[in-house]
C-alpha cells in the first residue's frame, strides 16, 4: 500500500469513541448567537451505545448516555439538519415469547421482522448536569427519547448484511423541537439519509467473518463480490482488498492466495475508522500508554518506525512464541496510534508485501 495512504493518519486528530462538536461549540461562543441558521456550522454528534444498550420491548434504553453528545443534540433541536451517528451492537433479543408472532421466531439473534422485532426509539435518563443547563426546554423531564419518524434508522444495506456484530449508522437528521409527554422529553427525528457501515472487533484471528488463513475465494465469499483491489507487491501474489461497507481505512492483505493480515489506517474523512476496536479496546487515536496498559503483563516488542524515525514506534504483540499470529500498532512521533495490523507474521511487512 502506498506510503501516502499509510500515513493519511498523520493528519488525523485523535478521535474519541464519543464525539460531539459543532452545536456544543456554538453554545459556548456568544458570537455564534448572532449567526443566521444558514451561517451556523452543521452540528455533529456520535452516540456510541455499544455494550451500554438494553432492549426494552418497544425501545432501546441507552444506559450510559454521553453528556457531550446529548448537549449537542438538545442544543440543535429545532434548528435544522445535523449529522447524528449511532454506533450500536447488532442487538436482536432472544426472548421469542415477547415478539408479535412467537411461532415464527427462528432463534436468538435472528429477527422475524426488522420493523416489528427491533424498536426504532432510543431512550435515556437525562444526566443531572444536562437537566440543569437546559431546564428551560427539558422542564421537569427525567427521560429523553429520540423518536425517528421513519424506518430509516436501520437502512436496507445493514439488513442485507446482518451478520456484523456492530454497526455505525452515518445519518443526516433534522431534530424537531423538544416536546413533552409527562416526565418524558421527546425529540422527533426526520432522517433524510442513513448509511450503515459494518464494524467488528479486530484481532489476531481476523476481522468479523474474515479469518486469517482463508483462501482468496473464501474471503471474497464472506466480504462480498464488489471489491476494490490494489496490487501491493512486485507481482499479483500480494493484493489489498477493500469494500464499500467497511470503514474506508480498513483493508485485507491477500498474500500467496490467503488472507495474511487485516490493516486499519487512520482516515480523517471517516469516523467509522476510529470506531473499530481491538478485543481489548484499542483503536486509531489510542496512545502508546493505552497499548501498554491494555497488554499489561504480556510481552510487547518495541521498535523504531521505518518512516517516522526514533520518535515513531512499532509496538508488536505476538499470540505465541513462534510469532504466527499477532497485532502491530504503528505509533507516530506524538505517541498516537495511527495504524493497526492484525494477523499472521505479515503484520511486520512495511511497504506492500516487503
Amino acid at each position: 500500500m502506498p506510503a501516502s495512504l499509510r500515513y493519511l493518519s498523520a493528519l488525523l486528530v485523535a478521535v474519541s469513541p464519543l464525539i460531539a462538536t459543532g452545536a456544543h461549540a456554538a453554545a459556548t461562543d456568544d458570537s455564534t448567537a448572532e449567526m443566521s441558521d444558514m451561517d451556523r456550522p452543521a452540528a455533529f454528534a456520535v452516540m456510541d451505545m455499544r455494550a451500554t444498550t438494553a432492549w426494552a420491548i418497544n425501545h432501546f434504553q441507552w444506559r450510559d448516555p454521553n453528556e457531550e453528545a446529548l448537549e449537542t443534540l438538545v442544543f440543535s433541536a429545532g434548528k435544522g439538519p445535523m449529522r447524528l451517528d449511532f454506533v450500536m451492537d447488532n442487538i436482536v433479543p432472544s426472548y421469542c415469547e415477547l415478539r408479535p408472532d412467537p411461532e415464527n421466531c427462528d432463534g436468538p439473534g435472528v429477527p422475524v421482522s426488522w420493523m416489528e422485532d427491533i424498536p426504532q426509539t432510543i431512550c435515556m435518563d437525562i444526566p443531572l448536569v444536562l437537566k440543569a443547563r437546559h431546564k428551560d426546554v427539558l422542564k421537569k423531564a427525567d427521560l429523553l427519547c429520540l423518536q425517528p419518524q421513519s424506518n430509516l434508522l436501520f437502512p436496507d444495506d445493514w439488513i442485507a448484511g446482518n451478520g456484523w456484530p456492530q454497526v455505525h449508522l452515518h445519518q443526516t437528521v433534522t431534530p424537531r423541537k423538544i416536546r413533552h409527554d409527562g416526565s418524558t422529553a421527546i425529540i422527533d427525528l426526520v432522517i433524510t439519509d442513513a448509511i450503515a457501515t459494518g464494524i467488528a472487533n479486530l484481532s489476531e484471528q481476523g476481522y468479523g467473518p474474515a479469518k486469517i488463513g482463508m483462501s482468496d475465494d473464501e474471503l471474497r465469499d464472506v466480504i462480498g463480490p464488489n471489491l476494490d483491489t490494489f496490487i501491493a507487491g512486485d507481482d499479483e501474489s500480494c493484493t489489498y482488498l477493500q469494500r464499500d461497507l467497511d470503514p474506508s481505512g480498513l483493508g485485507y492483505m491477500v498474500l500467496d492466495g490467503k488472507l495474511a493480515r487485516v490493516s486499519l489506517y487512520g482516515d480523517e474523512h471517516d469516523v467509522a475508522t476510529s470506531l473499530v476496536r481491538t478485543r481489548n479496546g484499542l483503536s486509531i487515536g489510542s496512545t502508546k500508554e493505552d497499548v501498554y496498559t491494555a497488554f499489561a503483563g504480556q510481552t510487547l516488542i518495541e521498535e523504531e518506525n521505518e518512516y517516522l524515525g526514533p520518535d515513531g514506534r512499532y509496538v508488536t504483540w505476538w499470540q505465541d512464541d513462534a510469532k504466527t499470529h499477532g497485532i502491530r500498532f504503528e505509533i507516530d512521533e506524538y505517541g498516537t496510534v495511527i495504524a493497526i495490523h492484525a494477523g499472521s507474521d505479515a503484520i511486520t511487512l512495511i511497504e506492500g508485501c516487503v
